[in-house]
């Protein structure tokens, strides 16, 4: 019995190992399995098909947590592949993966380093709270671990997410702590990376002298460390610098240097920022079809990533570039989009670019209501934006960090002394002692003393910043009130409410400049929506009314007539009261062939509205219309434009006159050839040949006019 007892365990123990063994090498061929599609995966990315590598990380994903057998560090490996190829969605997914893996296993180094990459994905996506919340926890697990090099990373990533949300204030303090750790730690280029961002913070307060001194420093700190990436970053911050306070040419040369730093790396999240900054540099050269391209290709990678801040970037630099090409309406479209982003995420700043440049283009297009209304709006950010920032926690802060910054330098010349100064130190050291203490305390009661009265002035510079405000406020209220009662007096008909010839003769001739660039770049004439149209209507028998109701009752009917052409007209068109019973309409981006439709509206919607001058029943009136193209011969320069157009629309109109009244003949468009018969409005005006159109029967039944002066 005893030797068959044996036996059996023998047999058991070895189906055990046998077990154990298969169990084994299964696991080894599953993880040589994850390690051939991470490696697929990897490519992929290298050729920019994204799409692909999202579809099989996410496959990957779920069939690791079917199986459960594929270790955290391959999820963490994957999840950084994402995140350098700026892939901040499908980062966060395998990162969250990890992170519960290493939840599992207890392992808290692990833990605190996948959420601070969590952070950082989140911060591209303008995920802020989210990012913060990651960076607390991930802190937290530092404090317990007493990892200073992870504390300071996580004050690093900190510091930045700060910047991006514009708390500039509290951004220097973490960003402060890093530097000086990486610098005590012999760490280039973390403590290059630190200053790259405090640069960015004087640089976004417009202190561009700081910002470029720290910019300098941190290229001084990574040109030894052989690194092209932040080499390449730092280069094109210094190029958008110069575009503040240099040319565009010393821009776009610091920028396409660090460009050749970067396609060396491939990343294509800084490449696209790269090239965001150089589309800028082209428009402010005045390059503007190069710079668009190249800032519509960055936009399109951006929102492809998810990159709010740089689809943001990428609007205003679209923005400025449409306002340089005078699109002014292509403009005001990218700004309404960015202000309304803007305020989605409360980034005062970026709410106030965007809404100066809808200001520039309101102004452009002569809407000065809504200008003015907008001047008010920014006013009131401005104000808001002056409240959120404490200039007293910069200065004191820039104070530390300039100590830290120029420590290095101080550090090599101590390193060249030092052997000299040996001997000289030894001897004198209860000496240098005693003076050292006497000298920190008397350093402490004067840095007490400083902070004391900087507090005093900063108290005081508040109470009359305040001030000012107000009386700024005051100010800007009384000038935009007699701002619009000039205009009124000045651009306005004070019987109609419509504009004069004084206005029509300050925005003519930009409008004529405007159509006949569209025109030229235009292909297709008969779709574009880029001519302008002239028509000069008068009301029929209108000295009849005066004679007959009085002049009380002529003015009514002007009153009233000018109310109907509102509602035929749209509100971007410009309505002249030209004189007497006379008014002018000039349509903007219209298109040629829309002359003869609108003509018809405007003649039926006055025939059919019964016009009130106070008697019981009310008048029926009608009107004569004549309309041409402005001007009708596109080779017409636009200083002789206006007459020439002026002259055939009144010709035109008295040929309506003539012809019976309650009616509209016009020219649609020139020809250059003269297959068709000559008018006489051809004989008149020189037209090789013309395109008429006309409410009577047909053109040869207009009566033309022997003679107009």
């Amino acid at each position: 019995m005893g030797s068959r007892r044996r036996s059996t365990l023998r047999v058991l123990g070895c189906a055990l190992l046998i077990t154990l063994q298969l169990a084994y090498i299964k696991m080894a061929a599953a993880e040589n399995i994850v390690g051939a599609e991470i490696a697929n995966i990897e490519r992929l990315l290298d050729a920019e098909r994204y799409a692909d590598a999202d579809s099989k990380a996410l496959l990957l994903l779920e069939q690791a947590y079917q199986q459960q057998k594929i270790p955290a560090d391959e999820f963490l490996s994957l999840g950084l592949l994402f995140l350098n190829a700026s892939r901040f969605e499908v980062s966060k997914v395998v990162f969250s993966a990890a992170l519960e893996r290493y939840t599992a296993k207890g392992a808290l180094s692990k833990m605190a380093l996948t959420l601070l990459h969590l952070a950082t994905s989140e911060r591209h996506l303008s995920n802020y709270d989210s990012s913060l919340a990651y960076v607390h926890r991930a802190m937290s697990i530092a404090q317990i671990e007493r990892d200073d090099t992870l504390k300071a990373r996580l004050n690093l990533e900190l510091g930045t997410i700060q910047q991006q949300q514009g708390k500039i204030e509290i951004a220097l303090e973490p960003l402060k702590q890093a530097l000086g750790y990486f610098r005590d730690n012999n760490m280039p280029s973390e403590m290059s990376l630190s200053l790259l961002h405090i640069g960015d913070l004087y640089s976004t307060l417009n202190q561009t002298s700081l910002a470029h001194t720290y910019y300098r420093d941190a290229l001084e700190s990574i040109e030894k460390a052989n690194n092209r990436r932040l080499l390449g970053i730092i280069k094109t911050r210094l190029g958008a610098l110069l575009l503040k306070t240099s040319s565009p040419s010393q821009a776009i040369q610091s920028i396409e240097s660090g460009l050749k730093h970067l396609d060396v790396t491939k990343d294509v999240g800084a490449i696209a920022e790269a090239k965001m900054l150089l589309g800028r540099a082209f428009v402010e050269q005045g390059d503007t079809s190069k710079g668009r391209k190249l800032l519509q290709e960055a936009m399109a990678f951006a929102q492809s990533s998810g990159q709010l801040k740089l689809m943001q970037e990428g609007r205003l630099a679209l923005a400025r570039a449409y306002m340089k090409e005078q699109s002014f309406e292509l403009a005001l479209a990218e700004a309404r989009t960015g202000t309304i982003e803007a305020r989605k995420h409360r980034d005062l700043r970026d709410q106030i670019s965007f809404l100066s440049l809808q200001l520039n283009a309101f102004v452009s297009l002569g809407e000065f209501k809504k200008a003015l209304d907008i001047q008010s709006v920014i006013q009131q950010l401005r104000e808001a934006l002056l409240d959120t920032e404490n200039k007293s926690a910069i200065e004191g802060l820039q104070a530390e960090i300039e100590v830290i910054r120029q420590s290095h330098t101080l550090e090599k010349l101590e390193e060249s002394k030092e052997l000299a100064l040996a001997q000289a130190e030894q001897e004198k050291l209860q000496t240098t002692l005693v003076w050292s203490i006497s000298l920190a305390a008397l350093l402490f009661t004067f840095l007490i003393w400083s902070r004391y009265k900087q507090r005093q002035q900063t108290i005081i510079l508040r109470r009359e910043v305040r001030q000012q405000t107000l009386t700024l406020q005051e100010k800007n209220e009384e000038l935009q009130a007699a701002y619009r009662t000039l205009e009124e007096v000045s651009l306005r008909d004070p019987l109609t409410s419509l504009y004069n010839r004084h206005y029509l003769e300050s925005q003519l001739p930009g409008e004529i400049r405007r159509s006949q660039f569209s025109s030229n770049q235009s292909t297709d004439t008969n779709k574009s929506k880029q001519d302008l149209l002239c028509l000069l209507i008068d009301i029929d028998h209108f000295k009849r009314i005066n004679d007959d109701y009085g002049h009380i009752a002529g003015d009514k009917v002007l009153a009233s007539f000018a109310q109907v052409l509102k509602h035929v007209f749209r509100l971007t068109d410009l309505i002249i009261r030209w004189g007497g019973e006379e008014f002018l309409v000039v349509c903007r981006q219209s298109n040629r062939e829309e002359l003869p439709e609108l003509a018809e509206r405007c003649r039926e919607m006055v025939a059919s509205t019964p016009f009130d001058i106070g008697l019981e029943k009310p008048i029926n009136i009608t009107c004569s219309i004549g309309f041409s193209l402005l001007p009708p011969d596109r080779k017409d320069d636009f200083e002789m434009a206006w007459e020439r157009t002026f002259a055939v629309v009144d010709y035109a109109l008295y040929a309506a006159k003539l012809s019976g009244r309650n009616g509209w003949v016009g020219v649609i468009e020139t020809l250059n050839n003269n297959e068709n018969k000559r008018t006489p409005i051809d004989h008149k005006f020189n037209f090789t040949g013309s395109r008429i159109a006309t409410s009577f029967n047909n053109v040869a039944s207009i009566k033309w006019p022997d003679n107009l002066d």
